[in-house]
């Protein structure tokens, strides 16, 4: 995806969307992929991979083996750019039909790029514990072709499928947050989903919107704490 000059100078001049300003090149350029190390800031390497946009990480982990290290990223990948997020406000529907984000697990040396779980997602969060480190679980927000927001989701990454679901009609959610339990502080005596999941949701029926608490190993629902007011699906959020 490159910026180009033109169309920036319109995007600022005029009333196009900012996305006006971008141009996809996805089809003769590939990903590249900076490898850039922690402590002194020095560029390892770049890794050219498989042509995508991406907004959105799951995760990123060093895998040694033997003699081999291996580097895994888990993106939110789209085959496009952000036009998907172009709305008709007359319909409150895509303009125009771009597919969703698909899960993709890239692995250097670049030896696949796959699916992790056939659900198109966005805003995906962990365990905080195990940022940087192999993991199993993490949440989500299903994301379809047609809409933004409109579930949520608990992805395991070693049977690569979604293990389960919350969702309910005219209450789109906002990105989920995992929580661990106090006790559950990463060490190899813990349980990675031992813990809560927090999203404000919006209902649209009762124009309120709540916090809602779901068990991050069941996902079955703990509680919903209502406001006053309503607040829209947002992107980021943490608990404190």
């Amino acid at each position: 995806m490159m910026i180009k000059l033109f169309r920036a100078l319109r995007t600022l001049l005029s009333s196009t969307a900012i996305t006006d300003m971008f141009k996809w090149n996805g089809d003769n350029m590939p990903t590249i992929f900076h490898v850039i190390n922690l402590d002194t800031g020095e560029q390892i390497a770049q890794i050219p991979g498989p042509a995508c946009f991406n907004c959105h990480d799951i995760n990123t982990f060093e895998l040694k083996m033997e003699d081999t290290t291996t580097i895994v990223v888990d993106i939110c990948a789209y085959d496009g750019h952000l036009r998907r997020f172009h709305l008709d406000l007359t319909t409150n529907k895509c303009i125009e039909p771009y597919a969703g984000a698909r899960t993709s697990q890239v692995v250097y040396p670049i030896s696949y790029a796959n699916s992790l779980v056939p659900v198109q997602f966005e805003l995906p969060r962990i365990n905080p514990y195990h940022i940087g480190k192999s993991y199993r679980y993490f949440y989500a927000a299903r994301s379809p072709p047609d809409r933004f927001l409109d579930a949520l989701i608990k992805g395991e990454i070693e049977s690569k499928k979604e293990c389960a679901f919350w969702v309910e009609t005219f209450t789109p959610p906002s990105e989920p947050i995992f929580v661990p339990k106090p006790h559950a502080n990463g060490d190899n005596n813990s349980i990675e989903d031992d813990g809560v999941v927090l999203s404000v949701v919006l209902d649209q029926k009762r124009k309120q919107s709540f916090i809602l608490v779901l068990d991050g190993s069941t996902f079955t629902e703990l509680g919903r704490a209502y406001v006053s007011i309503h607040i829209p699906p947002s992107f980021h959020g943490n608990f404190y």
